[in-house]
């Protein structure tokens, strides 16, 4: 059960409560009722504190099973539900010990008095409430505020990398290194190399610009980015795609498969004798899943790990299930979920 941190609150509040409930309710009787002093205001201070610690304890249980701000109608609906519960138990109990205590004889006691007894302590109990659930709200909202500031940042830093990734002197070292070797061998393939590559540098400005790519998109370019790759590690490099037709218009963001590839490709040895294989299929549950067998190599390889953080940031910000992470002794998998237009449309609301 969720802690409520709120020892100023509540001093304050059961200050206040009783100096409302003093100088109303109880006053009265040691002004007319002639009770003793100490006796009724002993009594005051024990039906607050019961009424307070029964409301609180409310609010602990719906918090506690309606979290957060996307659950606050359930939760306020629960919490009314409760909070009627302890208003007709502290309620009636407070006409049993006044009757007890002898501030009013049993033949007094009537069903209004109950009544009235249980609505004086729904309205207090809402209140007590009603100001727990309001600072509630605030913090979760800053919360939130903060949350997404941070994811917003973290995405800026990620399509930066993904961009920066691909134009870092490495990568385009061992571009024009393969294409120097296609010119004189091979001019046809040079020039579709040339062209592929082109298509690659476009891709990468275009889509920095956008939220999400439709999955067919994502892989006409993983095509020329593999093809680049194939060039370079020709027999060592397979790449197998199955992915069901009618989730190719479904929405992942952008670069999402070409961080997956390099990942595979980076962190595992590659040679005709041990060929690194990577499967990008499709589950029944609208899933993308990119699959290679685990060959990793035995020096390490420099990497700032912000691949997959990356891919997961951007899912967080569009409000989408995170991306799953599944590594075994020979495989290394990523189950990326794919975004339908009306997923993407509800999330923005």
């Amino acid at each position: 059960m969720e802690k409520l941190n709120d020892a100023r609150l509540w001093t304050w509040g059961m200050l206040i409560q009783n100096i409302i409930f003093f100088l109303f309710f109880y006053l009265q009787q040691i002004l007319v009722g002639d009770q003793p002093a100490g006796k009724v205001i002993g009594w005051q201070l024990l039906f607050t504190f019961v009424m307070w610690e029964a409301a609180r304890l409310a609010i602990r249980l719906s918090r506690s099973r309606y979290p957060g701000l996307q659950q606050i109608k359930a939760r306020l609906l629960c919490l009314a539900g409760l909070l009627l519960l302890v208003a007709i138990v502290v309620g009636s109990w407070h006409v049993w010990m006044e009757v007890w205590l002898g501030f009013w004889l049993p033949d007094e006691i009537t069903l209004f008095s109950y009544l009235y007894s249980i609505g004086m302590t729904l309205f207090f109990c809402q209140l007590i409430a009603g100001v727990y659930e309001a600072l509630y709200y605030l913090e979760q909202w800053k919360k939130s505020v903060k949350q997404t500031e941070a994811l917003e940042k973290r995405n800026l830093q990620s399509q930066l990398e993904s961009l920066k990734n691909q134009v870092t002197p490495h990568f385009l070292f061992n571009s024009l290194n393969s294409l120097s070797g296609l010119v004189e061998e091979d001019p046809p393939r040079a020039l579709r190399f040339i062209e592929e590559l082109s298509g690659i540098y476009r891709y990468l400005l275009q889509s920095n610009e956008k939220q999400l790519i439709s999955l067919a998109r994502e892989l006409e370019f993983i095509e020329a980015y593999f093809y680049l790759l194939k060039t370079r590690f020709e027999g060592g490099l397979f790449l197998e795609k199955k992915v069901a037709p009618g989730l190719a218009d479904w929405l992942l963001p952008p670069l999402t498969l070409q961080i997956l590839v390099e990942n595979a490709v980076k962190h595992n040895m590659i040679s005709e004798a041990m060929p690194l294989r990577i499967k990008i299929y499709t589950d029944e549950a609208g899933n993308l899943i990119v699959l290679n067998n685990l060959q990793k190599r035995k020096t390490s390889v420099p990497s700032n790990k912000m691949g997959l953080v990356n891919i997961s940031a951007k899912y967080q910000l569009l409000n989408q299930p995170d991306i799953i992470i599944n590594e075994t002794p020979d495989h290394f998998q990523v189950i990326v979920p794919l975004i339908s237009h009306k997923q993407h449309e509800l999330s923005h609301r």
